[in-house]
């Protein structure tokens, strides 16, 4: 029986590597309640603009020097994933605690906010010329002034909306979880239809499947994706279907659209890429990736003219160049590999350098490819287009310790002395396990 001495021992032993853990800055139990997810990259103007975890940022493409960062004080509590909608004169950003924010692209500073009362936001904005739209998980999409913020009016879906709305010709197209894909008046927030009307393909027996990626839409037809592992085309103009296209697994990105060859492009979460002719939907190629494909493809040239499609996937390799021609390889495929550092203790004892799976879509730039990852010390790489090698990268951690150190040193604080450093609290952390396993074998009842 554990003795009323040895449960007072325990409790103050626990106590104490309570308090060391707080010393050592682990934030662990807040990481694990926070939203995760991959960094959501848009360019806009030379400038790339990337939300992940606790910050907005907005980097040179050509070096991956930080411009600015939102907010100042990190909270770390609130989170950003969804992909930046950007114009000239504003940023709309959205987190994961219910709120939408309006930065100037200029320097970051906040213009207004927005929160939603009910849910929080996965999908990124739409920016029109007087109003911009995004929707919640719970289904609502609101649309909200572009000068200050203020809701005109929402409209409510029958389910789940994960997608960034898709705005062309004064309609608000959009997926939704609850197997409906939904055009709105973009100015009165009006339904002007639903696909399918009865949850079917159509009147087919297989019913449609929840969907969470932007609609392509490409001479009045809307093509999209599903969860009942099809592709389709649909005409705006009498919401039929004009063809299918069956998949071996769920298709999560956005198809893109090869204009000059007539053909779309598409993956799914089997890894497989595939050409369709736009006509009628049959195969023009395939292609097998290593790894489920989630992000969209992104349709280029190489310098000598070539037309590619770039794609990032979850296997080894996980960057793949293809000809938008047969499918064939381009560029050999290339891992994209992330540094992670190793700890005992809260001790830093080296890296750890592997391949990684890789969500997010490729963003090219000036002959650079842009890439997130949401594992490792680096979270974007600016690639070479042409060989897929590493031209920078960057890193919130060492960011946010530059700003650090340098606003100490703006306030005239001295540097961080041993008896503060990280490996004084290691050395602490580990006295006080020491301790704690002393005083519980001391504490333990004798035979």
């Amino acid at each position: 029986m554990i003795t009323r001495r040895l449960k007072i021992t325990f409790v103050f032993a626990l106590l104490l590597v309570l308090v060391t853990l707080s010393m050592t800055g682990c934030s662990g139990s807040a990481a694990v309640l926070a939203g995760s997810s991959w960094p959501g990259v848009t360019l806009f103007d030379g400038t790339a603009y990337m939300a992940f975890a606790n910050k907005v940022y907005a980097i040179d493409p050509q070096t991956g020097d930080v411009r600015w960062s939102f907010p100042e004080k990190v909270d770390n509590g609130q989170t950003f994933f969804a992909s930046p909608a950007v114009t000239d004169d504003i940023a709309v950003v959205a987190d994961y605690r219910n709120s939408l924010f309006a930065l100037s692209p200029a320097d970051g500073k906040q213009l207004w906010s927005f929160k939603s009362e009910r849910s929080h936001f996965i999908g990124g904005a739409v920016i029109d010329e007087n109003l911009i739209y995004a929707a919640t998980v719970d289904g609502v999409v609101h649309a909200l002034d572009r000068e200050t913020g203020v809701e005109t009016w929402s409209y409510a879906a029958e389910g789940n909306v994960w997608s960034t709305p898709l705005l062309a010709d004064g309609v608000l197209y959009f997926t939704s979880l609850d197997r409906h894909l939904y055009a709105l008046d973009a100015q009165t927030g009006k339904l002007s239809w639903k696909f399918p009307e009865n949850g079917s393909d159509s009147g087919s027996s297989s019913p449609l499947g929840a969907m969470v990626s932007t609609p392509v839409l490409y001479k009045d037809v809307l093509y999209f994706g599903s969860f009942n592992n099809r592709l389709y085309a649909l005409s705006i103009a009498t919401r039929n279907i004009l063809w299918t296209y069956d998949t071996t697994n769920w298709v999560w990105g956005s198809p893109a659209i090869d204009e000059a060859n007539e053909r779309l492009i598409s993956a799914d979460l089997d890894g497989y890429v595939r050409s369709l002719n736009l006509d009628d939907g049959s195969l023009a190629w395939e292609y097998k990736a290593t790894g489920a494909v989630v992000g969209a493809p992104l349709l280029d040239e190489l310098d000598d003219g070539t037309p590619v499609v770039y794609l990032a996937c979850k296997g080894d390799p996980n960057l793949l160049v293809l000809s938008t021609s047969d499918g064939k390889e381009a560029i050999k495929p290339s891992p994209l590999r992330a540094e992670f550092t190793t700890k005992i203790l809260f001790i830093d004892t080296g890296t750890d350098i592997r391949t990684i799976p890789i969500f997010s879509s490729p963003v090219a730039v000036d002959g650079l490819l842009l890439i997130g990852a949401h594992e490792g010390n680096n979270t974007l790489y600016g690639l070479d287009r042409e060989t897929l090698q590493e031209a920078w990268h960057f890193s919130p951690i060492t960011h946010e310790e530059q700003v650090q150190e340098q606003q100490k040193q703006e306030n005239g604080e001295q540097p961080e002395s041993f008896l503060t450093s990280p490996w004084m609290n290691a050395i602490l952390m580990i006295t006080v396990v020491m301790l704690m396993l002393t005083l519980l074998r001391r504490g333990r009842p004798q035979k």
